[in-house]
């Protein structure tokens, strides 16, 4: 597992000292109980603008090291929290975790530490909140077809728009979804899901589908050619675009946000609830959005002119959006998973 730590060095003198002292063990006055948290987020270039916009920052204010780990593994959380001993203080999940369903292995959010009133509308929740507004959204190789296709069921449309399709292995990534909504379902009658219907509708295009398993791969099949449409993550989606002719549809598009957890037990839980507060306020999401794709939970960074300029990020398109139920997936997705497996492997 990548392991880094991040300290931030002070140039003056006197500042140097004062980070010093509380790493010497006196405690902060910010209640933080702890001089360092360990915090484990995706890796790559993702963690490293939400280093360069959180963790130096919040270092250099509050004097707390942030030590960054990645990536984030479930099991892992789960025996940390089962066996009494967690590492992890403040770890970023996918939307399928941090529901009600894991209350067991999380600490609730503090929101005396968290000013709930600044997010926008879902971004708290009671075991987990927002990191960042993401995007699962159907993108294509814009230079293999004469007309840009706009809806769910031009990504079934074989003849219309032929090519390898696109989609996330993981049961939870959209793929389902994406199913069912070219299959004639209303995005408000989504959930629960038909899990019957959506295997079926995906028997249609079975033979032309192309699976990928990390984010890194997506990109890959869809720079490439190796696929011409499919559902992407809307910050691979840019990255591919800018290596060949990828087109991104925002008619419609599913909302699969990042979120941060505490972990129950974790050593220096309060000092995570101080970074929370502080990585949620305004000039932290605006700085977080210049370096990458995804939409602020803040709700006065979402409305920044310049954030707001980059015509694919996803706060900009909440009006299209089909959100997806986490705490039906919290509560039936190993069900749902082992009916996929089957469906795959039949």
């Amino acid at each position: 597992m990548k392991r880094k730590k991040l300290i931030l060095v002070l140039g003056l003198a006197a500042s140097a000292s004062l980070a010093l002292s509380a790493c010497s063990g006196g405690g902060s006055d910010g209640g933080s109980g702890g001089d360092s948290l360990t915090v484990v987020s995706y890796g790559g270039p993702y963690q490293e603008a939400q280093s360069e916009a959180f963790f130096q920052p919040f270092t250099a204010e509050s004097g707390i090291e942030v030590v960054e780990d990645s990536p984030t593994d479930y099991a892992q959380l789960r025996s940390m929290v089962d066996t009494g001993r967690p590492t992890w203080d403040l770890v970023l999940v996918a939307n399928d975790f941090g529901t009600t369903a894991d209350a067991d292995y999380l600490e609730p959010v503090d929101y005396d530490a968290v000013d709930r009133d600044q997010l926008i509308p879902g971004a708290a929740q009671e075991y987990r909140v927002a990191a960042d507004i993401e995007a699962t959204v159907l993108a294509y190789r814009s230079d293999e077809y004469s007309e840009a296709p706009a809806t769910w069921e031009d990504l079934f449309d074989t003849e219309r728009f032929p090519g390898k399709r696109l989609f996330n292995k993981l049961v939870s990534g959209g793929v389902l979804e994406a199913a069912l909504l070219a299959d004639g379902v209303a995005p408000e009658e989504l959930f629960p899901l038909d899990i019957d219907r959506a295997l079926a509708k995906l028997d249609t295009i079975k033979d032309d589908i192309v699976w990928w398993e990390t984010s890194a791969q997506s990109q890959q099949l869809l720079a490439s050619g190796e696929a011409s449409i499919g559902l992407v993550w809307v910050g691979r989606a840019v990255d591919a675009g800018k290596e060949a002719p990828v087109g991104i549809n925002w008619d419609s598009w599913l909302q699969v946000d990042a979120y941060w957890v505490i972990p129950k037990g974790a050593p220096n839980a309060a000092a995570a609830q101080q970074a929370l507060g502080f990585l949620l306020q305004e000039d932290p999401q605006v700085a977080f959005a210049g370096l990458s794709d995804y939409g602020p939970v803040n709700a006065a960074a979402a409305e920044d002119p310049e954030v707001r300029q980059n015509e694919n990020r996803p706060t900009n398109h909440l009006d299209t959006q089909v959100a997806v139920d986490d705490e039906w997936w919290g509560a039936n997705q190993q069900e749902t998973d082992r009916k996929f497996q089957e469906w795959l492997l039949g």
